[in-house]
């Protein structure tokens, strides 16, 4: 009996779920977008604290850009001396 018991649990344990490509696609948006929000959070809040409130065209602005522009903007602000800074470039 502790046998049986013993290979249910094994096989349970190595069952793999199957995925499918549509599946993994949407896990990988879902990922990469989770991403982009996080960073865009990060750099609102990195903002706020150097430069206080914000409006809210900047926030949206912000909220709603690009990976790449993120990034660019991200790196600008290291070296902003002002809010119009970050957005150059």
């Amino acid at each position: 009996m502790d046998y049986l018991l013993a290979a249910q649990q094994l096989e349970q344990e190595h069952t793999m779920s199957y995925v499918t490509i549509a599946e993994r696609h949407g896990i990988a948006k879902g990922r990469q977008e989770g991403r982009q929000e996080g960073q865009a959070e990060l750099l609102l809040n990195q903002i706020r604290r150097r430069f206080g409130p914000l409006s809210e065209a900047v926030t949206q602005r912000i909220l709603t850009a690009k990976a790449s522009q993120l990034e660019t903007w991200s790196l600008n602000f290291v070296d902003a001396a002002e809010l119009d800074d970050v957005f150059r470039g």
